[in-house]
């Protein structure tokens, strides 16, 4: 698979520097990250609330810090790879999206005016990859976000497109097929529950699509922290987490990384710039044979979520029923007093009658 690459025909790095959830942050992790020697970054347009609270700094991922920092750098545009995505409604909540919203699942808008503000918070005509993150969104309405973006490659305002968070390989297939040249990323956390046997990377390197992960290192600890990698680490002096890194960067995975230390930030770099020899075959072997065990973990991991989700939706279910008996029973008793109300409105009627024709006869007999 060819890698990807900036503008000036550079390839982009084996790792990509992640700027979320670095909140006020932002900036000045990014500012160390370039001047240490990263050149490629992943962004994401979240949420823009107008509020400061303490809880809205948790949520954002800063954008426009982003831009801060790039706008600042004496590094050419044209020597960096800018990623960033659009993030569809449900994931905003509670805060306000970054664009009207929509109803359903009709975000081909919000898309496009989600990317249009990427491209002002990122201070940049063009973006080197746009994602949609929007998993939710299914059949043709992801068709339609699909052919937005290639709409906007052929205008020249975003080099390569891409998906995040796709659930499983089936969805993945028909999306490239649907819209070819609509699918050059994907991005998702590398040991998903709902992809335990890891079929959307096979997917891609079979068909030459780039695939991200999240998540690399802080869910891959069981891996990490095995004896097997710790031997391979010790005999080639370097750490645990740069053995797994250059595991998935030899399996043909990108890894994003968030790394706030400069120490851990450089023991990256150097996988980011193939500064560390290749692993052997039999290290490879060694190191799959923990990803297959990993996929047991997975498996259960996807039972257990689907179990806990079935859950959700019986009692969400039952409480829907205890809400529509409730609004029968109100509807019920409201008839019940009517008829009530009704029965004596009725018995009044008649003893005004009976009344009135008494008072009738006794005038008659007077």
């Amino acid at each position: 698979m060819s890698r990807l690459s900036t503008v000036s025909g550079k390839q982009i790095q084996n790792i990509i520097y992640g700027t979320g959830y670095k909140r006020w942050r932002t900036a000045r992790l990014l500012n160390e990250a370039l001047a240490l020697g990263y050149r490629s970054i992943d962004s994401a347009n979240w949420s823009m609330s107008r509020s400061l609270s303490l809880l809205t700094l948790v949520k954002n991922s800063f954008e426009t810090y982003v831009g801060l920092s790039l706008s600042q750098t004496t590094i050419p545009r044209e020597d960096l790879f800018v990623q960033s995505k659009f993030v569809s409604q449900p994931h905003h909540t509670p805060f306000n999206p970054p664009y009207p919203p929509y109803e359903g699942q009709n975000a081909e808008e919000a898309c496009h005016l989600s990317f249009l503000r990427s491209l002002e918070n990122l201070k940049t005509m063009y973006l080197d990859a746009f994602l949609v993150n929007a998993p939710e969104i299914t059949g043709d309405s992801m068709v339609a976000l699909l052919n937005l973006l290639v709409r906007l490659k052929a205008e020249k305002r975003v080099r390569y497109t891409g998906l995040c968070n796709i659930a499983s390989v089936d969805t993945l297939s028909y999306l490239h097929e649907a819209v070819p040249g609509a699918i050059q990323i994907v991005q998702n956390p590398l040991h998903s529950p709902w992809d335990p046997e890891y079929k959307i990377p096979r997917y891609c390197r079979e068909n030459g699509i780039q695939y991200n992960t999240f998540y690399t290192l802080t869910g891959s600890d069981r891996i990490v922290r095995n004896p097997t990698t710790e031997s391979i680490a010790e005999e080639r002096t370097i750490t645990a987490q740069q053995v797994f890194l250059q595991y998935c960067v030899q399996s043909q995975i990108t890894p994003l990384v968030g790394a706030r230390s400069q120490k851990n930030l450089l023991s990256s770099l150097a996988i980011a710039n193939g500064e560390v020899d290749p692993l052997p075959n039999e290290d490879m072997k060694a190191l799959s044979r923990l990803m297959a065990e990993q996929s047991v973990i997975n498996r259960y991991r996807g039972a257990t979520l689907l179990e806990r989700q079935m859950k959700q939706l019986k009692k969400e279910k039952g409480r829907e029923k205890m809400r529509s008996d409730q609004a029968r029973f109100l509807q019920d008793a409201l008839a019940e007093r009517e008829r009530g109300e009704q029965e004596v409105v009725q018995k009044a009627k008649e003893r005004a009658k009976k009344l009135a024709d008494q008072l009738r006869e006794e005038n008659v007999s007077v």
